[in-house]
């Protein structure tokens, strides 16, 4: 059967014994050569015989010798040989087939017949010094040399015999490499681990820091000092100049046939100009094994900002109903809404012209919006784009829209007629009731504008599409690192002070602090950053000079510890009762015992730092406790025995239970109250909540992990008085009225006065008694600077610079 190059993988099955048996099996093994090959495309002489131009050849090859030669599962030929000779065939205009026979013997009879049996002879042939007599060889396909591969800020080396007794280098098993190490580099056999399977083994050794260095082949060196430039390196740099030893890679054609080996030559040079054999070595020839890459090992570019987080984001999709602190910052520093909240903490127009024109029953919100943008994929942001992302989010399902935005049918979804369209740069929203929060809202990722031409309708976690914030996403490899680039398109103010921005994404705090602190292959740790690591680099000067290397910073506090009480039950149905609670209370012991600092005392249900918010709750008054418990009718001969739950699996702290244990000696320090302990996992905690059956419990806002919903007060507080999500069974005529005129206000500071009248009534009604207050945190190098965190704990890259960026 015949094979043409779109046919070219199929290969007949016959398996040769003979070959010439006969014959003198004078010549060299042409598998392994001891010594390095020079490379030769030249015929050697041999005795005059005639070829005509061939269009179909024959070729032998041995197999399975994986991966360059392999058989698939429906038994045709694959590997990198096949693949190779496909790409050639095409480019030199010849049909094929190979015929899988022993390598032994192959050569000898290409050389003694020509033609007869076979045309060429392909496989893990290397190209000697001397081709045997009537054998030439084409040029090289692969050129392989073996390098030292050495950590990425190794200083020792500028070759391979700087390596000294001592130093243990690591080699594959039974490789070219462990010969190489024997029989040119010296390597001792007391220095030598040859107990690795394949390169990848080896390299992820030298990674874990137990081997000084690796010999490997070339292209696997260089695909990983490439791929993994900040751990590891080819010693003496990617150049055939740093190789110890090289081998060429070509095929065995008979001497006299010139038409034949000037045609595969040209498809080979084709081939490699292509750019085809790079891409088939790194598909077949490179490990399938995963490399895990450490803490990165060179100091971070003055050109770029690098941000280290422990974690990776969960999606990068705006309409997502969920996400975490990652996810978020990312979307708000490659994205933007209408409206933004500046790194002041401030909300300010940034796709649109001004604030909205609010009809007179304040449902509809009319927008003006900022022409002569581009989205990233180039296509111009109008109203439509306002309105098809709005409508993709109301589609799957996002809360945050379908909540707010009209639902004429109350099925939960907004209708279709909540984003309007009024002309290119203008859109309408029609909300279902008023509320003043919307604003916020609109400054949050539900509402981003994205472009229809890069999204689609699905929810699409893993889209680099971004929309059009300071910085567009360059390219992002999930669980290793994230490139942003600053966008041009971005009409906020100020243009990002650094051009690129580079996100790694680490493994854990112990590597995130190496990077920082040994390394310096980090600017800032971030997200995941531990208190103890926060206070320790505070004052770390591991270069001696006496000052200290590193900045600490801290944000507004995203997230906040309470008791909530269920009023339904005795005592808790009586203020007097929960205003002694919240009277024995001493914040302060809380947040240093406990927490050793990293938590602060809040005196509000709003954090500190968040615009409105007022320490509006009572300072310690263990007098005025036993007093209000004694209008009550409890005593210390008459002692107020309560149950207080918490959660014990680690969901909020570590210290959960110390806390509950420091909080329950607080209380009994009135005399009063006696106080029982219990605990549980959180999600059969939050099941007995749901069914009110806890009388009072130990929580956190919002769940770990997660930023606030929008950036204002009702954020904190709505939810415990105007929802049964955690069974408070709070009603309260007042504080009805004041979240009706906080959603009725015309204007930010009415807004804010609002929501001043609700902590106030919240300090005498005590819907919850909140506790501590947890702050956001990160470190930098000292040449780090305006390191700013808004109130939804997220951190504003455009702002960052260091040194004179």
């Amino acid at each position: 059967m015949l094979y043409s190059p779109v046919m070219k993988r199929n290969m007949l099955l016959l398996v040769i014994f003979l070959l010439l048996v006969a014959c003198a099996r004078g010549g060299e093994d042409t598998a392994v050569t001891p010594q390095p090959p020079t490379p030769t495309a030249t015929a050697t002489e041999s005795a005059p015989q005639t070829f005509g131009e061939q269009d179909f050849i024959v070729i032998a090859t041995d197999a399975p010798l994986p991966p360059y030669t392999e058989f698939d599962k429906f038994g045709d030929l694959d590997g990198f040989v096949s693949r190779l000779m496909e790409n050639i065939a095409v480019e030199a205009n010849l049909n094929y087939e190979f015929v899988v026979t022993p390598t032994e013997g192959v050569l000898e009879n290409l050389a003694a017949n020509p033609g007869r049996d076979f045309d060429a002879a392909m496989s893990r042939l290397v190209i000697p010094e001397e081709p045997a007599p009537g054998i030439a060889y084409t040029q090289p396909y692969l050129n392989v040399g073996q390098v030292l591969v050495v950590l990425a800020d190794e200083s020792r080396f500028n070759s391979y015999r700087d390596l000294q007794p001592g130093m243990v280098v690591g080699v594959v098993q039974n490789s070219e490499a462990e010969q190489v190490a024997r029989t040119v580099v010296g390597v001792n056999e007391v220095d030598l681990r040859n107990g690795y399977r394949n390169s990848v083994e080896a390299l992820q050794a030298l990674i874990d820091e137990s081997l000084t260095a690796v010999i490997t082949d070339s292209f696997v060196a260089d695909y990983f000092s490439e791929t993994y430039s900040d751990q590891v390196k080819v010693v003496g740099g990617s150049s055939a100049d740093a190789w110890i030893s090289q081998k060429a890679y070509g095929i065995a054609v008979p001497a006299g046939n010139v038409d034949l080996l000037n045609r595969l030559n040209a498809g080979i040079t084709a081939v490699q100009t292509e750019g085809n054999i790079d891409r088939l070595t790194v598909a077949w020839l490179l490990p399938s094994d995963t490399l895990t890459p450490g803490e990165p090992r060179v100091v971070a570019s003055p050109n770029e900002m690098v941000i280290g987080i422990v974690g990776n984001p969960t999606d990068l999709d705006p309409a997502a109903r969920t996400s975490n602190f990652t996810s978020w910052e990312i979307k708000i520093n490659t994205m933007s809404g209408l409206y933004t909240l500046t790194a002041n903490n401030t909300l300010e127009p940034l796709l649109a012209t001004s604030l909205p024109t609010l009809s007179e029953d304040k449902l509809e919100y009319t927008i003006p919006l900022v022409r002569g943008l581009n989205f990233p994929d180039g296509s111009e942001f109008t109203a439509d784009d306002v309105k098809w992302s709005i409508d993709r989010a109301r589609s799957l399902g996002n809360f945050w829209v379908n909540s707010y935005l009209k639902d004429s049918n109350e099925d939960g979804f907004a209708d279709a007629d909540a984003v309007q369209v009024i002309d290119d740069f203008t859109v309408k929203f029609v909300l279902q009731e008023p509320d003043a929060s919307f604003l916020s809202l609109l400054a949050t990722p539900p509402y981003f504008p994205i472009s229809n031409e890069c999204y689609g309708d699905a929810q699409d976690d893993l889209s680099s599409c971004g929309g059009l914030g300071p910085y567009t996403i360059v390219s992002w490899t999930p669980g290793e690192q994230m490139r942003l680039r600053a966008n041009p398109e971005w009409p906020g103010r100020p243009t990002p002070a650094f051009e690129n921005i580079l996100i790694r994404f680490q493994d854990d705090t112990a590597v995130m602090r190496r990077s920082l602190e040994e390394f310096q292959s980090i600017d800032i740790a971030w997200t995941g950053l531990p208190y103890s690591d926060f206070t320790a680099l505070q004052n770390s000067d591991p270069n001696g000079d006496g000052q200290p290397d590193f900045r600490a910073w801290t944000g507004p506090a995203a997230f906040k510890s309470y008791v909530l009480f269920n009023q339904e039950q005795e005592p808790w149905d009586n203020a007097l009762v929960r205003r002694a609670f919240a009277l024995s209370v001493n914040r302060e012991a809380l947040a240093n015992q406990v927490f050793g600092g990293s938590r602060l005392p809040l005196f509000s249900p709003i954090p500190d730092g968040m615009p409105g918010s007022l320490p509006v709750l009572p300072q310690r008054d263990l007098e005025q406790a036993r007093s209000l418990l004694l209008q009550a009718g409890y005593s210390e001969a008459t002692p107020l025995e309560i149950e207080l739950w918490y959660v014990n699996d680690g969901r909020y702290s570590d210290v959960e239970a110390a806390y509950a244990t420091a909080l329950q000696n607080q209380l009994e320090e009135t005399g009063v109250f006696q106080v029982t302990l219990s605990s549980a996992a959180f999600d059969q905690f939050i099941g007995q909540v749901g069914q009110c059956n806890l009388p009072a419990y130990l929580l956190g806002w919002p769940s770990p992990g997660r930023p606030p919903d929008y950036p204002g007060p009702g954020a904190w507080t709505d939810i415990f008085v105007t929802s049964s999500t955690f069974c408070p069974n709070y009603e309260s005529p007042g504080m009805t009225a004041f979240l009706q005129a906080a959603d009725e206000a015309a204007d930010q500071a009415g807004y804010l006065s609002a929501y001043g009248d609700i902590q106030q009534l919240w300090a005498q009604d005590f819907p919850t008694v909140d506790l501590v207050q947890e702050p956001r945190i990160a470190v930098s190098l000292s040449n780090v600077s305006n390191v700013q965190i808004d109130v939804m704990g997220l951190m504003h890259y455009e702002v960052l610079t260091k040194g004179g960026g």
